[in-house]
């Protein structure tokens, strides 16, 4: 399977989802995820490639390995997600699955804190990826939040070095936009 339709990406999510409350709730985040994703894809679009129908889609998924993970809101819900989607064929959007965690985690990363994950750098690379991601961590449940509570969440659990990669990506993010709202 190369791509998916929006519909077939929500088929996706309840064939591996535990129950309606549960899928419900994946999809009711990823709907915001995808809605605050295409706000900046098409700003990005004026002056770059990027593209809409896969962000339309991916962002749909990249929650998927919640379904295994859910009770323990584990780190892992990436990498299970990552799994899965390339299982089903889906490799591209499993990198959207993989590096949409805390703006990326790298191998230093996962050996400094210990993180119950494969070691290997897992930094979204393309457009659509560092897409996904940025707008992913402005959504809490299905609420926008400001930077502000993004880079006050990630210092208290990650530390300076991450808020750098933060600030690194919204600037790179808003740049693109062609907004002036760097930090």
């Amino acid at each position: 399977m190369i791509g998916i339709t929006e519909k077939e990406a929500v088929e996706l999510l309840r064939k591996y989802s535990n129950n309606k409350e549960s899928f419900s709730k994946v999809l009711n985040h990823s709907r915001a995820v995808q809605k605050l994703a295409l706000e900046i894809a098409n700003d990005i679009r004026k002056n770059h490639d990027v593209d809409i129908d896969f962000i339309k889609t991916a962002s749909l998924l990249h929650d998927i390995g919640r379904f295994k993970c859910y009770k323990e809101n584990s780190i892992r819900h990436g990498i299970v997600g990552g799994e899965i989607l390339s299982k089903e064929g889906l490799r591209k959007y499993a990198r959207i699955a993989e590096t949409h965690i805390g703006i990326g985690i790298t191998k230093q990363d996962i050996k400094k804190y210990r993180l119950d994950l494969p070691l290997k750098d897992f930094i979204p690379e393309t457009i659509e990826e560092k897409i996904i991601s940025y707008a992913d961590n402005f959504i809490f449940d299905t609420k926008r939040i400001k930077i502000s509570k993004v880079i006050e969440r990630f210092s208290k659990e990650l530390g300076e070095k991450h808020i750098e990669r933060v600030k690194k990506l919204h600037n790179e993010i808003e740049k693109l936009r062609g907004k002036n709202n760097f930090l």
